[in-house]
């Protein structure tokens, strides 16, 4: 066996899993080789002609990651929903939103998921619900066990008798955490909007109901869980504790004017929940035999994800999303990239993300150019990698009015504001066809509006073109069937330069290059040199970019290989 290039701890978890002997197929969980998918099932298929989408409009197009050859779905929130955030102000957490469907169609998607090998994972949101759950309700009315299910204060009572917000605390959304309560005469918490008020996690009955409510959908059928905002889950049990200001140049009502050390940081109440979760899938686990996975939004940083990986947490990696500046720099994308392997225990593993429906799509934030280039590195990267719905599309950010914007945290920043604030840019429907809509509705309004470029970047006319965005994509995923992307080693000591990454995947005798150009021109470079080792090897993928020289098959010389400005290649040696 060669040995390991990157340190040994992290080459320990994956060549212990791997090599047991020459002649045995290595076993890795499933979530470790599976390509996640993540769904906004308000924009991806409408199946009523209600211009929203649905459960039934997702079953409908199941056939288009069979096509892709994804393996795991992530659906965000379908449950029960005043809608006040889409789906995240949950006010029944065992139920679907009409606007959705029922639960009839829910367990139609997952037997449709079974006959086709897909997996599904569905979003959780046990932060915080709804006001109008009835759990809150009851609450208001101090009804029994249900009295402090939520986080309640008496506020400060100031010199002249009023009563005063117990603290500073704002709202991820802006303004002030707390909001009185008439009918309780009391403050309640909420972390995000007014209509969101956070649970209180330190009253076991909440800790059970939220248990439940994990083996409810487990019976259901899903695969696993991604957990919706971990790190909000506790606050600091003394809530006249301040949070201080932070250095940031904002508005005094915006959450990032202050330091949010009394209530975004993992307590170590968080990390015993998150164990007594994984426990329950485990449980679950060992009376079926099949595997389960769940997976943790935490915007943060790697050696926070590390610790979190020794007592069995996999936290989203968010620093491809949130950290990469531009114009694009390889050399501080390969920093970042490094960072998942180095120093990191065992039990770590690499879950990559570049987009979701928070954040700017691929090409609106660094341009379509990298479309292919960001597809093809997240899939060849050792990891787990995770798309945003339409990226293998190329789908682009779109204006949206103010008069049609729907999102909250846009409506709230105001006409002047909203362009810098809202996320629906990023959350349009699905483009499948060139027709009116783009065959994502027959109403004759969607719930936001279609892009202008659907009349070509859609599903239909790309599954024409070898070379589209949607075919280069399910190139790479089929990079993971090979066992040096499936079960190998990454080496991560190859050329890096201002504008070009590239590493080793390699497992046994098999081996490949991955080399992409991030920058904004042409690069030369030598890649025959350690740990490569090669002059030579065989084009297996590419980005098919314009003018480009490399077609798949060719042999290809390492020693003088110019790759322009978004173009990428998978070379076998």
């Amino acid at each position: 066996m060669a040995e390991c290039p990157i340190s040994s701890q992290s080459c320990h978890a994956t060549l212990t899993e791997s090599m047991a002997s020459k002649d045995e197929q290595p076993h890795l969980p499933w979530w470790k080789t599976t390509v996640i998918y993540q769904i906004y099932p308000r924009s991806f298929m409408d199946s009523n002609g209600d211009g929203i989408g649905d459960l039934q409009g997702i079953i409908s197009r199941l056939d288009h990651f069979v096509y892709l050859g994804v393996e795991t779905l992530w659906l965000s929130p379908f449950y029960k929903s005043p809608q006040a955030d889409f789906g995240y102000d949950v006010s029944d957490y065992k139920d679907v939103d009409s606007i959705f469907g029922t639960l009839e169609d829910f367990r139609d998607l997952v037997k449709e998921c079974k006959k086709r090998h897909l997996r599904l994972l569905i979003d959780f949101v046990p932060n915080h619900t709804s006001t109008e759950h009835e759990w809150f309700q009851r609450s208001l009315k101090n009804d029994g066990k249900y009295k402090d299910f939520y986080v309640w204060s008496d506020g400060k009572v100031l010199p002249d008798g009023s009563r005063a917000r117990p603290n500073n605390w704002l709202s991820v959304f802006g303004g002030p955490a707390w909001t009185w309560s008439e009918e309780r005469q009391q403050y309640y918490y909420h972390a995000f909007l007014p209509e969101q008020a956070d649970l209180n996690f330190r009253n076991p009955d909440v800790v059970e109901e939220m248990s439940l409510t994990i083996r409810y959908w487990l019976d259901h059928g899903v695969d696993g869980f991604r957990v919706d905002a971990i790190a909000y889950l506790y606050e600091s049990e003394n809530v006249l504790q301040d949070n201080p200001r932070s250095e940031k140049n904002v508005s005094p009502t915006e959450w990032e004017y202050l330091t949010a050390v009394h209530t975004y940081y993992l307590l170590p109440e968080c990390q015993h929940l998150i164990m007594q979760w994984q426990k329950l899938l485990d449980d679950v686990q060992e009376r079926d035999g099949r595997e389960r996975f769940m997976v943790l939004e935490f915007y943060t940083d790697s050696k926070t994800r590390a610790d979190m990986a020794r007592y069995g947490a996999h936290p989203f990696n968010m620093d491809l999303v949130e950290k990469l500046s531009t114009p694009l720099s390889a050399k501080q994308m390969m920093g970042l990239i490094a960072l998942e392997y180095t120093d990191k225990p065992p039990s770590y593993w690499p879950t990559f993300v570049v987009g979701n429906h928070d954040e700017k799509r691929v090409a609106t934030k660094f341009g379509s150019l990298y479309v292919n280039a960001f597809n093809l590195l997240l899939m060849a990267l050792k990891g787990t990698p995770t798309t945003y719905y339409g990226e293998e599309l190329g789908m682009e950010d779109i204006h949206v009015d103010y008069e049609d914007t729907q999102d909250p945290f846009g409506r709230k920043a105001g006409p002047d504001r909203y362009l810098e604030i809202s996320r629906d840019f990023c959350r349009t429907p699905m483009q499948w066809t060139p027709d009116q809509n783009a065959g994502f509705t027959t109403a004759q309004k969607p719930w936001l509006p279609v892009s202008s470029d659907h009349t070509f970047r859609n599903v239909q006319s790309q599954k024409k073109d070898p070379n589209s965005h949607l075919n280069m994509y399910r190139d790479y995923v089929a990079l993971r069937t090979r066992k040096a992307f499936k079960y190998g080693e990454i080496d991560i000591n190859c050329v890096v330069t201002d504008s070009v990454l590239s590493f080793l995947r390699f497992f046994r005798y098999e081996r490949y290059l991955v080399a992409i150009n991030f920058g904004q021109t042409k690069a030369t470079n030598d890649y025959s040199l350690a740990p490569v080792n090669a002059s030579k090897g065989t084009v297996v993928t590419h980005t098919a970019s314009a003018n480009s020289e490399v077609t798949k098959g060719q042999l290809i010389q390492l020693k003088e290989l110019t790759l322009r400005a978004g173009e990428g290649v998978v070379i076998q040696l």
